[in-house]
């Protein structure tokens, strides 16, 4: 383990990009989808210096029952994410919840681990502007909880920290989508922090009716 460790990356985060609309598609019906962006962390301190790096993620999602559907994403370089989206409204837009919890794991410059569980709650909602066009923002919180680390023995406590922010995004294309998308996170963690992240994906339906 502690050999593997050596070679995760210096630098990690997942991507908060939701790349989702609040749509659950019919029954038996799936998707599945790629996405390329950024992961951009600067602190309100003007001494500190941020850095923006690059991801990708592969996601699918399937129907379960009506109006619930099964998520699951991994995030480049050590996420994964699993969640459950719920539709409440379809008129005069649509309206979901999701519920997502993610691991991640990353060892720093020194061999600093942190082992990192997030929960966060997401509204999502969508408005068709054409039947191959539509518009959708996401509204989430995000607690993530910070374990320490177990493989050097350190005694640095387990922290917590409180995200709040959205996602912006549009869709276009029916069964072939492509969904450009920008989204921002606040948070606090012994100084403000602020999060943005810009993407690109595209996504396949499958088994569905038109």
């Amino acid at each position: 383990m502690l050999s593997f460790a050596q070679f995760l990356p210096d630098v990690w985060s997942q991507s908060y990009c939701t790349y989702d609309i609040a749509e659950v598609m019919p029954v038996n019906g799936y998707s599945l989808g790629f996405s390329i962006n950024n992961y951009c962390l600067w602190s309100h301190d003007p001494d500190s210096v941020s850095y923006d790096q690059r991801r990708f993620d592969l996601f699918a999602h399937l129907t379960l029952a009506h109006k619930l559907e099964f998520g699951i994403k991994y995030s480049y370089p050590t996420s994964g994410i699993l969640e459950l989206k719920y539709q409440y409204l379809s008129d005069p837009l649509n309206g979901a919840v999701k519920l997502g919890i993610s691991y991640m794991k990353g060892t720093r410059i020194g061999l600093i681990t942190d082992y990192v569980f997030d929960i966060y709650p997401t509204l999502v909602f969508d408005k068709p502007i054409t039947s191959m066009i539509g518009v959708y923002i996401a509204p989430k919180v995000i607690y993530s909880i910070h374990l320490r680390d177990r493989q050097e023995h350190s005694t640095r406590p387990p922290h917590y920290l409180f995200q709040y922010g959205l996602g912006l995004g549009f869709y276009f294309g029916n069964r072939f989508i492509i969904m450009p998308e920008s989204n921002w996170l606040r948070g606090r963690d012994e100084g403000d922090y602020t999060i943005n992240q810009f993407g690109l994906a595209v996504k396949l339906r499958f088994k569905e009716e038109y």
